[in-house]
């Protein structure tokens, strides 16, 4: 195995083994002060950058579960001029849940592929990084150019870190890789937004052996639901992005309902006198996330009024869409690296999930994703990701950065 693999693979290991769950976040503090020790060891300079508690009460969705965890940044540095190669990697990871064939935190390599929760989401894309950054140093690349590394938490709960870090930079870096699982056949150049939210429908409670004397806001919603979709699906469907797409159905923008709906009575014995469901929309680049929201309530009204339901609109959240031009240098040069190290030109393509491009994007970065591994792996039982994958996103990192170092 090659040097630089197989630092990755230890390091990737070392990182398995720390359950960074979110939430709540309990053992970051390990996992930030592995990170300083791997960068410092391969002649970076390291910050660690604490989010303060304020912030995470505003942002954080899962407040108040980050109470004494402590979220920290790793930032790392080297080189002091030239144009600005910037590395990202999120180093939280989502519960393991059941099915696993073994321990979900012991790393467990057989064949090509190495096992473990955040194997491929993206524990394998930062020690990708991590690898690649002790190549580059070591081939002589990086004269010319500042590189930088940043490893953050709470990707998995919105971003929180790599929007603290955006927010509070003077200026954002010329070129951002986020090192999130692409597999080593694509370039992920941005990503749709979204709209997150409940609608609250309101009837009146009443005990389950009298439903006369009740009105059941569960029947109301489900009334609500149907009606909005069948207003709102030919408004979606009549809405095509420009942006490259992989699948054909990802063209339009999207609305999920129901992801999770419930009762607030959660009796069977009682007829429900509200009821709650979510909704999660997915925004297309040509389209205003601000537009989307009043689009959102405006529709929900009409589908009340013509189901005679009573409704509340809550946003829990909102995310633009995401978009660096096909045509920009990084989009080019990291096409013609990937070509060269894989074999063939990459998939170019928006993603239909949200990433943390946003932030850099919204101060004028130009910013893809890149990364070992395959989105469809992330999340599930016995996530593993390619030794192989790993030793390519190492090569096409080198390269990226070769390339700018002029």
């Amino acid at each position: 195995m090659d040097e630089y693999v197989d630092l990755a693979i230890r390091i990737l290991s070392d990182l398995i083994r720390i359950p960074t769950v979110n939430p709540p976040g309990s053992d970051y503090a390990r996992c930030a002060e592995l990170l300083s020790k791997r960068l410092s060891e391969i002649g970076f300079s390291v910050d660690v950058i604490e989010i303060p508690e304020d912030y995470l009460d505003r942002h954080y969705p899962y407040s108040p579960q980050h109470r004494g965890h402590p979220r920290l940044i790793v930032y790392a540095k080297k080189g002091r001029g030239g144009r600005v190669i910037h590395f990202n990697g999120h180093y939280d990871v989502v519960p393991p849940g059941s099915g696993w064939s073994r321990d979900p935190f012991t790393p467990f390599i057989e064949g090509d592929r190495i096992y473990g929760r955040g194997s491929t989401d993206m524990k394998g894309g930062i020690a990708s990084v991590i690898a690649s950054l002790k190549k580059i140093y070591d081939s002589g690349v990086g004269r010319n150019i500042t590189v930088e590394a940043l490893f953050v938490p709470d990707e998995e709960a919105g971003g929180v870190g790599t929007r603290y870090y955006v927010e509070r930079v003077a200026k954002a870096p010329e070129y951002v890789v986020i090192a999130e699982p692409s597999t080593s056949r694509r370039v992920i150049i941005g990503h749709k937004g979204l709209v997150r939210g409940v609608v609250s429908v309101y009837g009146k409670q009443a005990h389950g052996s009298s439903p006369w004397l009740g009105d059941n806001a569960f029947l109301k919603a489900s009334r609500l639901a149907l009606r909005f979709m069948d207003i709102y699906n030919p408004i979606l469907r009549s809405r095509v992005t420009s942006a490259p797409v992989e699948e054909p159905e990802a063209r339009h923008p999207t609305i999920n309902l129901g992801g999770y709906a419930e009762s607030l009575s959660r009796k069977d014995n009682t007829v429900p006198g509200e009821f709650v469901f979510s909704f999660d929309r997915r925004v297309i680049p040509e389209e205003d996330i601000g537009s989307v929201v009043e689009e959102l309530r405006r529709v929900f009204a009409r589908a009340s009024e013509n189901v005679g339901a009573r409704h509340d609109v809550k946003i829990l959240s909102s995310v633009p869409p995401s978009l660096t031009p096909r045509e920009s240098i990084l989009v080019n040069i990291t096409s013609r690296c990937v070509e060269k190290i894989v074999g063939n030109p990459p998939a170019i393509a928006i993603s239909v999930g949200r990433n943390d491009s946003v932030y850099y994007r919204g101060k004028g970065s130009e910013v893809i994703t890149y990364g070992p591994g395959a989105e469809g792996i992330a999340h599930m039982p016995d996530e593993h990701n390619s030794i192989s994958e790993i030793e390519r996103s190492i090569d096409v990192y080198l390269c990226i950065t070769r390339s700018l170092d002029t």
